[in-house]
């Protein structure tokens, strides 16, 4: 199976089960003889061209393993009313945009990054946009439409809709592939049906809302048969820093959890949109130490770079099946970085996400059949971790004897409003939108441009609104407000609808 070919199986309950087989391990042949996709390379290549050369370095993975993520303008309504929102305070009154333009900007996104990129498939929360509007199958063929041209779509939502509608989320499994989905849950949003967030004192307290989602997720595989994968956002204020520990330390308890959750991202708050800003917002390097004490153990910040070090900080870490033990990925010191810049050198257009055949195994297999040196090193270098005590002998066995999973852990730092205004003339504000790994594409004067969602957040999403607002045709089609009997309460009695000002709190 090529990267550019949809990754689901044949409809649940389809007769030819062994049809299914011989499909899979055909796959699974193909990725092993042919793990480098040449197109993807090329992008890459180009990719990494235009990288500052400051930016260029052993353990850059822009332009090394992605060109940049890409995320869809679409359906800006959502039925919450969260303390920290990015987008401008009108969002719910825009129509959703048609399915023709949904479909043409997920083209232009396939044009601007190549086969196999990631795209985010948001704008508020589409899920509770289209189930209310009345218009769940469009958001099927949009999740499947993105397949089919060779993207690999993340839903993202608060997921409310999803916890009282799991036949909705079920449907876009079955019916459109999706595979992976991106939750957000913190003490910021007002609207989570029994949790008013006036009595939400802690991360903790939003648990049980965490453990709905496993459980779900969990139901959906065992009946589909799907790998059905969770991501988690949280917004970081001052209300909520000090819980991070606790927060690491509840996905770390049960491997069956990270193994669900795939990736924990944690914004720090931006002064963007319609947010109530803190008068101590925290910092990167703060979320960065409280992570740390969730894991319990040193992550290096600088071991992986997605595009400006400003932006983003990533951490892998390994969770081992058998026993629970866990231990970060990327060991974190110079002899690392070089070991790592040679392998991206190799191996960085490898398509490593999951799909039905599991081809990534086997992609990774034929890369180290093809690159045996390679093998030899990683070999040596784990070893002599084990050798030093940094890595537990039994997680990395689980991992050679596919028991182990990776958790992925990391900080994704948005630009306030008025930094990014600055950008003519602050150099720094400058290359980080140049490096930017988070890019949409978006309509200008007739032409597209992958545009930062910083720069979204600064004043695209108005720009984009008012061409919506302005078109009748969209305005003809259901939306989100005209369906009551498919709404659910929006916030409830008791709970408060923040008020969006610009007033420092906290």
């Amino acid at each position: 199976m090529s990267i550019e070919s949809h990754p689901s199986d044949s409809p649940i309950g389809s007769p030819d089960r062994s049809s299914q087989f011989g499909s899979r391990w055909k796959a699974r042949w193909q990725a092993f003889l042919h793990p480098l996709a040449g197109e993807k390379t090329e992008f890459l290549q180009r990719r990494w061209a235009e990288l500052d050369p400051a930016l260029r370095t052993p353990n850059q993975i822009s332009g090394r393993h992605l060109t940049h993520c890409s995320f869809t303008t679409g359906a800006s309504y959502c039925s919450f009313h969260c303390t920290h929102c990015y987008l401008p305070s009108h969002a719910n009154e825009v129509p959703i945009p048609s399915l023709s333009e949904m479909k043409e900007q997920i083209d232009a996104n396939r044009r601007f990054q190549g086969p196999g990129g990631g795209l985010q498939i948001t704008g508020g929360d589409v899920a509770d946009s289209y189930w209310r509007a009345g218009r769940a199958d469009e958001l099927v063929e949009i999740v499947r439409y993105a397949y089919a041209v060779g993207l690999v779509p993340m839903l993202f939502t608060h997921g409310q809709t999803f916890l009282e509608h799991p036949a909705f989320l079920e449907r876009l499994v079955v019916e459109a592939g999706l595979r992976q989905v991106a939750v957000h849950i913190d003490v910021t949003q007002a609207g989570r049906h029994g949790y008013p967030i006036q009595r939400v004192t802690s991360e903790a307290d939003l648990h049980p809302v965490r453990e709905a989602f496993t459980a779900l997720a969990t139901r959906i595989r065992q009946k589909t048969g799907a790998k059905l994968e969770l991501a988690h956002n949280c917004t970081v204020t001052r209300r909520n820093i000090d819980d991070l520990p606790d927060l690491l330390q509840w996905f770390l308890a049960r491997p069956e959890r990270s193994q669900i959750w795939r990736m924990l991202s944690f914004q720090p708050e931006a002064d963007t949109g319609r947010t109530i800003f803190s008068r101590q917002p925290v910092t990167p390097a703060l979320v960065w130490e409280k992570l740390q004490q969730g894991v319990g153990q040193p992550l290096r910040r600088e071991a992986a770079i997605f595009d400006h070090p400003d932006c983003n900080s990533w951490a892998p870490i390994l969770v081992s099946r058998r026993d629970g033990r866990f231990f970060p990925l990327l060991l974190g010191d110079e002899k690392w970085d070089r070991l790592l810049g040679r392998v991206l050198e190799r191996v960085g257009g490898l398509h490593l996400m999951n799909d039905e055949a599991a081809t990534p195994f086997f992609c990774v297999a034929g890369v180290l059949v093809q690159n045996p040196w390679l093998l030899a090193q990683l070999a040596r270098y784990f070893f002599e971790g084990i050798m030093g005590g940094r890595v537990p002998a039994s997680a990395f066995f689980a991992m050679i004897t596919g028991q182990a999973h990776v958790l992925g852990i990391g900080i994704h730092n948005f630009m306030d409003a008025a930094q990014v205004a600055t950008a003519d003339s602050d150099p720094v504000t400058s290359a980080r939108l140049d490096a930017c790994v988070f890019k949409g594409a978006v309509k200008e004067n007739g032409d597209w441009k992958a545009v930062p969602m910083c720069r979204m957040n600064q004043q695209k999403w108005s720009e984009v609104y008012a061409a919506r607002s302005a078109n009748p045709e969209l305005a003809r089609q259901s939306q989100p407000w005209d369906r009551a009997d498919l709404q659910m309460a929006s916030v409830e009695s008791s709970d408060p609808i923040p008020q969006f000002s610009k007033t420092i709190t906290e």
